[in-house]
């Protein structure tokens, strides 16, 4: 059969960080055009921020492009992948598919929203014909053996007017097994092109390479376990080695990114993985960063990651109070985060911290914690939200349901829920003032800093640009800048 695989992109107004646009490539579709090909499918590849980044960020370029392919390829299956800020984009490439291809085109809608909301999805999309609850690598190929059956799990769909699920989908555990991805479904001059956002603010030619599945925590803001499931899968350290020596061989990069959301789930794994990329040689000819809990690091565990080319630890750090930490559910504490700091330091490694706001019940006094934390830790690279409650997590379940049905999909983008729901014990203007002040005083000036720091020397107009706007901060606001903590 011919497949169409489509990663939906929210409108540009609504992508997080404004102008900073990711390359990273969807493993997830890669892991299902994967299972597709060996299945004996055709498959094709389209990702919507892929095109508009082609096309200048001009969407109607980028439709004229998707429509082009639909009436070329003519798929009879298309499958989408989901977040929540794309779901009215998600329904409306489902009945294009079927007003091109015809009403006879299989759509099915999968990843996070989808598994979070699989009746409210089948609701918000009337083209959507199914919907895949978890994984869905293995269910996408049965479904295209047996067809809307209930034989298949992991589905959801319509039958007289109501959603029917069928049996819940066992998590796979053998990665490997799965894999590789089908890195040839993708442009890959495109996802390797040198930009500062997969390592970043380093400019490096990089991609991403996913190493595991799951967390150890499961915190109360977090959706990422909705599909996985909480505990950590592994790829074997034999499978990683060699997906990371292909990159470079096959592609040239020069950086990867390994997007776990924990690669530390398994200690003596990781070390096993610094010891293969060591024996393998690629801690020479490959950089490479990750995301670790606070409670996860050691001074030895960190001196073996720094020598197998390990430039950059991400933490979630998320506040700089106990209580806040706990509300969330995170498992650490602020002085956790300070001695993974301490360690980061000591082994030479640069830290990215990843910093909430607008937590529940979060104080003044919490919140001037955080950004005291931050002044302290003096990160090279900082990245700050607002919490924002995602369908399927506790604190979204916990919403009074009159908040729940105030939220319209079709206008949904994390900084708007952010905005309009105050999770907090301030007053909401308080509240607001305060993250603005943060925002302007802080979080801006000091990501002028950093991209500064980290612009190549031969990028003149660029660093002309951040020297001008990091001067004007300093000579408006003297006092703000002595403490921002560049």
């Amino acid at each position: 059969m011919r497949v169409l695989l489509v990663y939906p992109a929210p409108p540009a107004s609504r992508w997080p960080m404004g102008s900073f646009r990711s390359r990273w490539v969807p493993t997830g579709l890669a892991y299902i055009g994967a299972g597709l090909l060996r299945a004996g499918h055709e498959v094709r590849v389209h990702v919507r921020e892929e095109h508009l980044i082609k096309n200048g960020f001009n969407w109607q370029a980028a439709d004229a492009t998707l429509r082009e392919l639909l009436q070329d390829f003519r798929p009879e299956v298309v499958g989408l992948s989901v977040l929540t800020p794309a779901l009215t984009e998600a329904e409306a490439i489902a009945r294009l598919a079927k007003e091109v291809c015809g009403r006879h085109v299989l759509t099915v809608a999968g990843g996070v929203h989808p598994t979070a909301l699989p009746e409210g999805t089948l609701e918000d999309c009337p083209s959507v014909d199914v919907v895949a609850v978890g994984e869905g690598e293995r269910t996408m190929v049965e479904l295209l053996e047996k067809g809307l059956s209930k034989d298949v799990t992991g589905l959801a769909m319509r039958e007289d007017g109501a959603c029917v699920r069928t049996r819940p989908r066992e998590v796979a555990q053998d990665l490997d097994a799965l894999g590789p991805p089908a890195y040839e479904l993708f442009d890959m001059k495109h996802y390797t092109a040198a930009d500062r956002w997969m390592i970043r603010w380093l400019k490096l030619s990089a991609t991403n390479i996913r190493t595991s599945r799951g967390c150890t925590a499961a915190c109360r803001f977090c959706a990422g376990h909705l599909v996985g499931r909480v505990g950590v899968r592994h790829h074997s350290t034999d499978y990683v080695v060699e997906q990371v020596e292909h990159a470079v061989e096959r592609y040239g990069v020069e950086g990867v990114h390994f997007e776990d959301d924990t690669l530390g789930g398994d200690r003596e794994r990781l070390l096993a993985l610094c010891e293969g990329l060591r024996r393998r040689g690629l801690h020479r000819r490959v950089r490479w960063d990750g995301c670790l809990r606070a409670d996860q690091v050691d001074a030895e565990l960190l001196a073996e990651m720094k020598s197998a080319g390990c430039i950059q630890v991400e933490f979630g750090f998320e506040s700089g109070s106990d209580a806040a930490l706990r509300r969330l559910g995170k498992g650490t504490t602020t002085e956790l985060n300070r001695r993974a700091v301490r360690l980061a330091r000591e082994a030479g490694l640069r830290l990215f911290a990843d910093i909430m706001v607008g937590l529940p019940g979060e104080t003044e006094e919490e919140f001037k914690a955080t950004v005291e934390f931050l002044r302290w830790a003096r990160p090279e690279v900082v990245s700050v939200s607002r919490l924002c409650p995602l369908p399927g997590t506790p604190i979204y379940s916990q919403l009074p349901q009159e908040v729940r049905d105030s939220i319209d999909w079709g206008e949904y983008s994390y900084d708007e829920v952010a905005e309009r729901v105050n999770l907090t014990a301030m007053p909401t203007e308080r509240y607001r003032q305060l993250y603005r002040e943060f925002y302007k005083y802080f979080v801006q000036p000091k990501m002028t800093w950093d991209l500064l720091r980290d612009a190549p020397r031969e990028e003149h107009d660029a660093r002309r640009r951040l020297r001008r706007r990091l001067a004007r901060f300093v000579v408006l606001h003297p006092v703000r800048a002595a403490r921002v903590g560049w």
